[in-house]
């Protein structure tokens, strides 16, 4: 059983004639214990993939699970806890220090 699942995912940002998709259609599972790159040149929706599966950003449509949970059915307070206890990555832009 995946640990991490991203089924049929979509993200778009912008509105009318600025609209842009970002993520298309995108399912992944991560298995317990394994490596995942995720690779791609810049602009191909990197980071977004990564801040959707971590739970800080809610896709267009679509469904993240953890454990066999969906990120939907859990609050933003427990997305925090399971980011705090479970998930760790470090983003580009992180802001860990003021200098």
């Amino acid at each position: 059983m995946s640990v991490l699942s991203l089924q049929h995912v979509n993200q778009f940002f912008g509105t009318d004639s600025a609209r842009v998709q970002v993520l298309n259609d995108v399912s992944f599972d991560a298995e317990p214990g394994t490596l995942s790159l995720i690779v791609g040149p810049s602009g191909s929706g990197k980071s977004t993939f990564l801040t959707i599966a971590g739970g800080l950003l809610t896709p267009t449509s679509g469904e993240v699970l953890f454990d066999g949970t969906s990120y939907h059915d859990t609050s933003k307070h427990d997305r925090d806890r399971l980011r705090l206890e479970s998930i760790g990555f470090v983003l580009q832009a992180y802001h860990l220090l003021p200098t």
